[in-house]
């Protein structure tokens, strides 16, 4: 009895299929004259069920049922081939061609969640669009007295930097990473450490550094500017994307990168830090906020080369530091950038 129903029940469903199959040819005008012409031999016949693949109006698997019933309606030979093992043919051709299938299929047809568990290739073809990244930087940092950088009033080493925020960089082809646009927000402190005991202070419109009153821990002064910028730059980077076949997913090769841009800033802070014993032994650390003459608009030229994720970056202030100065002082930094 159970044999019988499990026969019935596959009879059924090869009835049902063949009824979608006949539904299918009815629909499709070229199948359908090509079934009806009798003067077509089955290649020609399967010629046509495949031209009917590649133009996406039938599935494979209907294409397979389609040159099934062929088959059966026209006994002949197939490239040497009998009519009874056209199954075999199509099977073998399919093999021939799997390697172009791969690169000529629209893969991205195929992007439900069932077709990737079952194991169906998804769209291999790399692409790449904007990319967002925090990144952080620090260093050294000086001013270039009327463009000379050697001989500063400023330390060398006790002077420096540290920037964040963040950046996003587009590419200007979204099938190669080569060449692109960075950009973004960040906030920049420029730091200047004095020498010999000598401090910042006001003379009239000007700032000028002169010797202080107190004695300074370590014989310097601190005067820290903060600055909000937008740093644009010409990205180059060897950086790409490989389909990885074996895990049937995309990773990232890292290569070098560098670029070329500017910045513009905002001063949104300027304070000088000084440290001294006072008379009764006590430790004094003061903080002195002010406008100092800072200007507040920043800008110049940025220069950085490495990996896409560390590498040494190069600023040059255009702008002054001082805005009223008779002598220019135009702040530089060179140091290291975590990020992109």
């Amino acid at each position: 009895m159970k044999k019988l129903l499990c026969f019935a029940v596959f009879a059924f469903g090869m009835s049902v299929q063949a009824q979608n199959i006949d539904t299918v040819i009815e629909k499709n005008v070229a199948i359908k004259t090509a079934q009806a012409n009798e003067d077509l031999t089955l290649s020609e016949k399967i010629k046509v069920v495949n031209d009917q693949v590649d133009n996406g109006r039938i599935t494979k698997d209907q294409a397979y049922q389609i040159i099934t019933k062929f088959s059966n309606e026209q006994p002949v030979y197939v490239q040497g081939y009998p009519a009874e093992d056209v199954v075999a043919v199509v099977e073998e051709l399919e093999e021939v061609d799997a390697a172009d299938e791969n690169y000529d299929y629209d893969w991205g047809k195929e992007t439900s969640p069932f077709d990737f568990a079952m194991g169906v290739q998804m769209d291999t073809v790399v692409k790449y669009g904007t990319k967002t990244t925090p990144y952080l930087a620090f260093g050294v940092g000086n001013v270039a007295t009327d463009g000379a950088f050697a001989n500063s009033e400023f330390g060398y080493m006790r002077s420096n930097y540290f920037e964040w925020g963040v950046a996003a960089r587009t590419p200007f082809s979204k099938t190669n990473n080569k060449w692109g646009i960075r950009y973004g927000l960040g906030f920049k402190y420029n730091g200047l450490a004095t020498t010999q005991n000598r401090e910042f202070a006001l003379a009239g419109n000007q700032t000028v550094t002169t010797a202080s009153t107190k004695q300074l821990r370590k014989n310097y002064a601190y005067f820290r500017n903060t600055y909000v910028t937008i740093p644009i730059s010409l990205d180059f980077t060897t950086t790409s994307k490989v389909y990885n076949e074996a895990n049937r997913r995309f990773t990232t090769k890292e290569g070098i990168n560098f670029g070329v841009g500017g910045y513009v800033g905002y001063n949104i802070n300027s304070k000088q830090f000084i440290r001294y014993e006072n008379a009764d032994g006590y430790k004094v650390s003061e903080q002195q906020k002010g406008d100092w003459n800072v200007n507040d608009f920043q800008y110049g030229l940025t220069a950085y080369a490495g990996k896409d994720h560390f590498k040494v970056v190069l600023k040059y202030d255009l702008s002054p530091v001082f805005s009223n100065n008779v002598v220019d002082q135009n702040y530089w930094s060179i140091g290291l950038q975590l990020g992109l």
